[in-house]
């Protein structure tokens, strides 16, 4: 359902009724629906990488608020520090997760094979990695938790 609201959203409710009607007649019924619903089965890995991107950012956003608590906590004069903290926290992050951090969590993580080993051995420096959009994901997860410590 998210998805079709999406995909609605991109392309006009009218437009997609009018493609179809065109294929199959207003009086089609199934063949309607079926033909609406392949049109939004067309797009469902690009709304699927838009809602992981937007989660990134909405969890990557933590981190302003994690700035504002420990500013909120400590004396005028030592704000500047702990902003600094904070920012050398996410880009500590990021250059830890790209180098190590995702191929330990998700290198080699083939599950049908016997060879799996307890960490990942594969993917060091994104080597071989297409998704982006996932490790975007699992980074800002990452940077929240280096930060909350």
């Amino acid at each position: 359902l998210l998805t079709l609201c999406f995909f609605l959203s991109s392309m006009s409710s009218s437009k997609l009724y009018q493609e179809c009607t065109a294929l199959h007649g207003d009086d089609a019924g199934n063949e309607l629906m079926k033909c609406i619903a392949g049109k939004v089965d067309d797009h469902v890995d690009e709304t699927r990488r838009f809602l992981l991107l937007f989660a990134a950012a909405l969890v990557f956003f933590m981190q302003s608020g994690f700035a504002m608590i420990c500013a909120g906590s400590v004396r005028l004069k030592n704000v500047r520090n702990t902003m600094l903290k904070n920012l050398m926290d996410a880009c500590g992050a990021a250059i830890g997760f790209f180098t190590v951090g995702y191929a330990f969590a998700y290198g080699g993580s083939d599950y049908e094979s016997l060879d799996r080993t307890f960490i990942g051995t594969t993917n060091f420096f994104m080597q071989g990695v297409d998704d982006h959009a996932r490790w975007l994901f699992q980074f800002a997860f990452a940077s929240a938790s280096a930060t909350i410590v």
